[in-house]
């Protein structure tokens, strides 16, 4: 009876609660109304008939659940014998597909077994044709070849005879054409030793001539260059006096700087006289902000000048700064 009711632990719980709820409503009728009361019958009799009830709702839903897990495993083991009819069924369907493809390679061997032995017999038939063929073909070059043979010894017989006449035809003509050309010859020799010693003489002005013009091109360039160098080194000066005196005006005399030494300037600069460095030699005496007063002014006469001819531009140069001279 125990187990019974462990089955159907909602019921005993419902039970349960049903007596806690009595219990319930009898203390409170102590509670509100100061004496204890009878329970009634009927209401007892209500609560074990909502009991029994209940109890015969969930055995009927257990029973429901048990036939509706019946039914469950009835459609699985008929869904597992409807897989495995409809598995023999394709395996059935792919061996008599391949029985098929099989019998169709069989059916394809024996055409191409058939069609390589037709093929042989052809071939044997046509070799056969192609050796009489190759025979009479054969025959044919002989008896062209040996016509040929017979022809080409007659030419050749011809053509000795013709080339022997030729050569001595030949041999006569040289020696006609060496006496000729020995008679041209010394001809030739006279006219060549006279255009040579006038070739000669000629030379002989032509060098002298060529020797003056020489001696005079010479003094010329040399003049030239002399003019050229003088002109250079003007044009410098001037160029690397433009570059101290726009420095000189954009220098600034710091204060209380004293004497002024003379400073050695270095300045690396690129096309169009943009300053890229400045650098000091020689500057006895000088101060850090001296020099410094030096290279702001360098700085501030950027562009430097350009000088008057191209070639004298130098990207390194150097000039001495000395504002008082």
């Amino acid at each position: 009876m125990f187990a019974e009711v462990l089955r159907h632990p909602r019921a005993l719980l419902l039970s349960l609660g049903l007596h806690l709820v009595v219990i319930g409503l009898i203390f409170a009728n102590f509670h509100f109304s100061g004496q204890p009361e009878q329970i009634k019958t009927g209401q007892v009799a209500k609560t074990v008939q909502a009991e029994v009830v209940d109890q015969q709702q969930l055995d009927a839903r257990e029973a429901q659940k048990q036939q509706q897990a019946r039914q469950l495993e009835e459609a699985q083991k008929k869904k597992k014998e409807l897989e495995a009819r409809k598995l023999a069924a394709q395996k059935k369907a792919e061996a008599e597909k391949k029985r098929k493809e099989e019998a169709q390679k069989q059916a394809e061997l024996k055409r191409k077994k058939q069609a390589e032995e037709k093929r042989k017999q052809e071939e044997a038939s046509k070799t056969a044709e192609n050796r009489a063929a190759e025979q009479k073909r054969r025959a044919e070059e002989a008896r062209k070849a040996e016509e040929k043979r017979v022809a080409d010894e007659k030419r050749k017989a011809e053509e000795k005879r013709l080339a022997e006449e030729k050569r001595l035809a030949e041999e006569e003509r040289k020696a006609e054409e060496a006496r000729i050309a020995e008679e041209q010859r010394k001809a030739e020799a006279a006219r060549l030793a006279e255009e040579e010693r006038k070739r000669k003489e000629a030379e002989e002005r032509r060098i002298a001539e060529a020797e003056q013009k020489r001696k005079e091109a010479e003094l010329k360039a040399k003049l030239q260059a002399e003019e050229d160098q003088r002109r250079l080194a003007s044009l410098r000066d001037k160029y690397i006096l433009a570059i101290r005196q726009k420095v000189e005006r954009n220098w600034i005399k710091p204060a209380g700087s004293g004497k002024i030494p003379v400073c050695e300037v270095h300045v690396l600069q690129g096309p169009g006289g943009i300053i890229l460095d400045v650098t000091f030699g020689a500057c006895g005496g000088s101060t850090a902000t001296y020099r410094a007063s030096i290279e702001n002014a360098v700085y501030k006469a950027e562009p430097l000048p350009t000088p008057g001819d191209p070639a004298l531009f130098e990207r390194e140069l150097t000039f001495l700064f000395s504002p008082g001279e």
